[in-house]
């Protein structure tokens, strides 16, 4: 393994009440526990490399529960950290159903999903949408100074891929979701470097790209590692040509399993994985993630 961020994010999507998030979360605090025996003896060669982080996006009547099961597991607060499944960009309102930054901030929610492929095309976001959310959480960073990460979900149905233009469709995603951003952010800034504001490119604190072929979500086919590498390196190269990121990472959501974990993790542009079915169980999480940062 390289010392490069290794991020393992559980998605739950729409699965499990507050009680069998309570019960999921502390099977695998357990487990973790067990594991964490060997942890810092780095000759053991079950040991575990520590630069990794858990992420975990229950429902969101089930944050509150994951919110005071992981402040019960305090020695693990450095490795395992909360994620909302989605975010409006108004701070509150007439807004019936959604839930504001604030809201999530209370349950200390490090990252916040954005633009997954199953809300912009089951519940038709728009690119718009999208980027007010974005530019919604990096404006709350830099005001309130309390970190909040978006991850950001870009990929391609199968049609797209077909038609040879993938790369293409992803780079449009990414300058949709970042335009927002790009037109209002730097004018909110004082001092920000003239070479950026020349470029008209924005300075982002940190960001999470998830890569999520859409043929392959759920459907027990994920994309060749090989394949997955080439679009994770040109992900990086459209946003460091474009965009100045302090912190960025990019990670496959896909059919993820703890049957092809290792292979995905073994290339260099692949960050680590959003995992949506496999993720329901513990004990098969717990493998993804095993299999993800050992030896």
């Amino acid at each position: 393994m390289t010392d490069k961020k290794i991020i393992i994010a559980a998605n739950f999507k729409m699965n499990k009440t507050h009680v069998e998030v309570r019960a999921y979360l502390n099977s695998f605090f357990k487990k973790l526990k067990e594991l964490n025996i060997n942890i810092n003896d780095k000759s053991d060669e079950k040991c575990i490399e520590t630069v990794a982080e858990i992420i975990f996006a229950p429902p969101f009547t089930a944050l509150n529960e994951a919110y005071n099961i992981i402040k019960e597991n305090i020695e693990f607060g450095h490795l395992v950290k909360l994620a909302s499944q989605n975010i409006y960009f108004e701070s509150a309102g007439a807004y019936t159903g959604e839930i504001s930054i604030e809201m999530i901030k209370a349950f200390d929610c490090l990252y916040t999903i954005i633009g997954h492929s199953e809300r912009r095309w089951i519940l038709n976001e728009s690119d718009d949408l999208i980027a007010k959310k974005i530019f919604a959480v990096f404006n709350y960073s830099k005001k309130k100074d309390l970190s909040l990460i978006p991850i950001l979900c870009v990929g391609e149905n199968l049609d797209i891929r077909k038609s040879g233009k993938a790369f293409d469709f992803v780079a449009e995603q990414l300058d949709r979701a970042l335009s927002y951003s790009k037109n209002n952010l730097n004018s909110n800034m004082q001092n920000i470097d003239d070479k950026l504001m020349d470029k008209n490119i924005i300075e982002i604190d940190e960001l999470i790209v998830a890569y999520e072929p859409i043929w392959a979500i759920g459907t027990g086919a994920p994309i060749e590692p090989e394949d997955g590498e080439k679009m994770h390196k040109f992900i990086y190269k459209h946003l460091n040509n474009n965009y100045s990121i302090k912190n960025c990472s990019v990670i496959y959501g896909g059919s993820v399993t703890e049957k092809n974990i290792n292979t995905l993790m073994k290339k260099e542009h692949i960050d680590g994985v959003l995992v949506g079915g496999a993720s329901l169980d513990p004990q098969s999480f717990f493998n993804i993630y095993k299999f993800a940062v050992s030896k």
